[in-house]
């Protein structure tokens, strides 16, 4: 299937939602699967339809560096449980799109860079606003009730490796120690999250990413 076809169709599948809040998607799959890549198309194909679309990621909610490395920079477990700050991502983004949220939300709790949580001023969303969501654990059973519409990019582990290794070799210093990274620890904890959470069963489609230019359906 050629990409914008399948692009379309996903954007299809979401306007025939009937929801009376905003619609929450997650877009979730391993580590360079290519989840971002598809939630910044699918919201362009939702804005080139006239929506009113919101991108955000659950990196945006990350725990302070002494969290996250509390159990080693490299450890698989570390990356798993305490990369990402959940009750936040709840609490100031999920809970408020909800059918009994009061709309006012926030796609930002944390600045990586500086290491700090931040508090910007709240937002307001309408009824038919889409919010489009990408994050590697995102169908974790005690979040994917927060999502109207769920997705799972599904990428062969090793393909997503060899990208994933390409994409941070400058960040790492070299392919092989970006590769090693992907190995030991990002890829290592997303076969926890398989094996703990089911993520391709806990979504509404499956979507097979390993050649990028001709994705189909599972």
């Amino acid at each position: 299937m050629l990409r914008q076809e399948l692009v379309s169709k996903v954007a299809d599948h979401i306007l025939d939602l009937q929801l009376y809040h905003p619609t929450r998607v997650a877009i979730s799959g391993i580590t360079a699967s290519g989840k971002t890549t598809l939630a910044n198309e699918l919201a362009e194909e939702l804005r080139r339809r006239k929506k009113e679309v919101v991108r955000t990621s659950i990196d945006n909610f990350h725990n302070p560096r002494a969290i996250r490395y509390r159990q080693g920079k490299d450890s698989a477990i570390g990356y798993y449980e305490d990369a990402h700050d959940y009750q936040a991502f709840k609490e100031k983004l999920l809970i408020p799109l909800g059918e009994n949220g009061n709309r006012q939300y926030q796609t930002l709790s944390f600045d990586l860079e500086k290491d700090e949580y931040v508090n910007p001023e709240q937002q307001l969303a309408k009824d038919d606003t889409i919010f489009i969501v990408d994050g590697t654990f995102l169908l974790k059973k005690e979040l994917v009730h927060f999502f109207d519409y769920k997705i799972f990019v599904q990428t062969d582990f090793e393909i997503a490796r060899k990208r994933g290794a390409e994409r941070e070799t400058s960040a790492f210093g070299s392919y092989e120690k970006a590769e090693e990274m992907f190995l030991n620890r990002y890829h290592a904890a997303s076969s926890l999250y398989f094996k703990e959470h089911n993520p391709q069963e806990n979504a509404d489609i499956v979507v097979n990413n390993n050649d990028v230019g001709s994705p189909y359906f599972l």
